[in-house]
């Protein structure tokens, strides 16, 4: 359900869960947000995040977000990391007008990569760090290229065909795309 819409997560999970009529997924949603208030500003960063968007940043690589989280849920993420998060060009969040539907489709990523100052000649020149399945696929839908670190529980026979999966952002390596190399 990763990478999927609040709403349509909420529905499959309510329905494989066999709690329709005794939950609805706004009830589902409601109380999920309760949770989410208290605990996402304790939010961590990835191992190797902030070392890589500094790398990149340092060297001029223009780099945005593109997430499925809602700007509330996104603002709460990131309580503790505004300054990282500030070296990006610009954030996508799922609840952006801009995208209609939630990833495997590929509308966040256009819109992320549509907003730079500097539009990508192609989507191929788009290098895309997800942790979900449905990002993947999306990212690929998009005819970008992709790095999958996903979640150490998730199962990794459901991960789809990225060009690349990691373990951690510690082992991305940015010269093996093209980008200036880490100095230390």
């Amino acid at each position: 359900m990763m990478g999927k819409t609040a709403l349509d997560a909420a529905e499959t999970f309510v329905k494989e869960l066999g709690l329709e009529g005794l939950l609805s997924p706004e009830d589902f949603l409601r109380q999920r947000e309760e949770m989410l208030f208290a605990m996402l500003p304790e939010s961590e960063l990835m191992p190797g995040a902030e070392r890589l968007i500094r790398h990149l940043h340092a060297h001029n690589i223009p780099m945005a977000v593109a997430t499925s989280s809602h700007k509330r849920n996104y603002d709460l993420k990131t309580t503790r990391h505004k300054e990282l998060f500030g070296l990006m060009h610009h954030i996508i969040v799922g609840d952006d007008p801009e995208v209609k539907q939630g990833k495997p489709s590929p509308d966040i990523f256009l819109a992320a990569a549509s907003r730079f100052e500097e539009i990508p000649s192609t989507t191929q020149n788009v290098l895309i760090f997800e942790d979900a399945p449905n990002g993947v696929e999306g990212a690929l839908n998009a005819k970008m290229s992709v790095v999958m670190v996903p979640d150490p529980n998730l199962d990794h026979s459901i991960c789809p065909c990225a060009n690349q999966i990691l373990t951690s952002l510690l082992d991305f390596k940015p010269a093996d795309w093209g980008l200036p190399d880490f100095k230390y």
